[in-house]
């Protein structure tokens, strides 16, 4: 079986920058989980997986149009630390979901705390990095209609739906 859309995949990667510093690694035995073609991971990568099988080893350097984006140069906005959930870690680097006018939920990161002030931006800390991936393909296999009408993968390693009363 062979990597497509409508495939659920794992991945064991380490992630660097053009530098050969470690920005990211799939943990031992804990690989990543996603499904191809649901735009789970970076498109750049997600192409150049397409026909690859299991056992398959890859290198791919990702620029940052087929990764994050390019770097937009957006000032970062000052918002207080009490519009954070109070048990939310704030740190550099982390992520949360803000709601925009209509209601959709978008991403913002920190970029600093100082205080009682957080600094965030929309902007991804990897955009206008150029990605390099060494990947290991491990699992294939096809998705269930559940998984492709969520647009992710259930089970182990992916994510988990649970019912309300549950």
């Amino acid at each position: 079986m062979t990597i497509e859309a409508g495939k659920v995949v794992s991945l064991e990667y380490v992630l660097t920058n053009p530098k050969g510093e470690e920005l990211d690694r799939s943990k031992d035995g804990h690989p990543l989980v996603y499904l191809h073609g649901a735009h789970n991971i970076v498109p750049g990568l997600e192409a150049a997986l397409v026909g690859k099988a299991t056992g398959d080893e890859v290198s791919v350097k990702v620029p940052p149009a087929q990764g994050y984006g390019e770097k937009r140069k957006i000032k970062p906005q000052r918002v207080l630390r009490s519009h954070f959930p109070a048990e939310a870690e704030i740190k550099k680097g982390a992520r949360f979901l803000m709601a925009d006018p209509e209601g959709r939920p978008f991403p913002i990161y920190v970029v600093k705390v100082m205080g009682k002030e957080v600094h965030i931006t929309p902007e991804h800390p990897l955009a206008g990095v150029t990605l390099c991936f060494e990947v290991k393909v491990g699992e294939i296999r096809d998705a269930t209609d559940e998984e492709k009408a969520h647009g992710h993968p259930h089970g182990p390693g992916g994510h988990h739906h649970h019912d309300e009363e549950e």
